[in-house]
């Protein structure tokens, strides 16, 4: 539509208009139209930014420290990830250190845990023969006793047969006065105070004994 523009030049007379206006001194002018160029609107048109020449390398040099920063950040991040690479192998070596010293001590506290169950086991067998040797001891002591006062009766029996012996040695001692053979039996030989039967039977020692017992009498040792 701009090129549809028709622009005509407006000329203004100095002097008084004729009556009759001339064709030179026409106001208008007729002007063939043309090809109108657009002009662009100052609000479009394009602005070239100049850069400062000094800028540049500024730019570069911050280019080339932001590019060292990047590497110094990324050789940081190298050690800092190889380091934890080792962190964690000996971190994964100690723990299996640790988890075998633990298997260790889990199996030597088992091993002492059944130690003690036998050594328990033993204080108690040992505690029960305590008391069987106890109460034994107790029975031998009773025994003991018991055969104590046997022998006490026995120490009375046996002062009683002293004394009966004291009164056959008396008797004996009586007997010893007697200066004939009347004061023994017939068939008896008095000897040295005793009366001695002398057999002239062959006999075993049983048999003696046996006879000299129905006689009343002991075998002449």
């Amino acid at each position: 539509m701009a090129q549809n523009v028709v622009y005509a030049d407006l000329k203004f007379a100095e002097g008084s208009p004729s009556t009759v206006p001339d064709e030179d001194d026409c106001p208008y002018e007729n002007v063939v139209p043309g090809p109108v160029t657009a002009v662009p609107s100052p609000e479009h048109s394009p602005r070239r930014r100049h850069v400062p020449k000094a800028l540049l390398p500024a730019s570069l040099v911050l280019l080339l420290m932001l590019l060292v920063t990047i590497v110094a950040l990324g050789a940081c991040y190298w050690q800092v990830t190889r380091s934890l690479q080792e962190t964690s192998r000996d971190h994964e070596a100690e723990q299996g250190r640790l988890s075998q010293e633990l298997s260790a001590r889990e199996q030597s506290l088992e091993q002492a845990q059944l130690e003690l169950a036998w050594a328990r086991a033993e204080l108690q067998r040992a505690w029960r023969e305590g008391n069987i040797s106890q109460r034994e001891l107790e029975t031998l002591d009773t025994e003991l006793g018991h055969v104590k006062g046997v022998l006490g009766k026995t120490q009375k029996e046996m002062q009683e047969v002293q004394g009966k012996l004291n009164n056959s040695e008396s008797a004996v001692s009586s007997l010893r006065a007697c200066v004939n053979t009347e004061c023994c039996p017939s068939g008896w030989v008095l000897y040295r105070s005793r009366c001695l039967f002398i057999s002239v039977q062959k006999m075993s020692w049983q048999n003696s004994i046996n006879d000299c017992k129905q006689k009343s009498a002991q075998l002449l040792i």
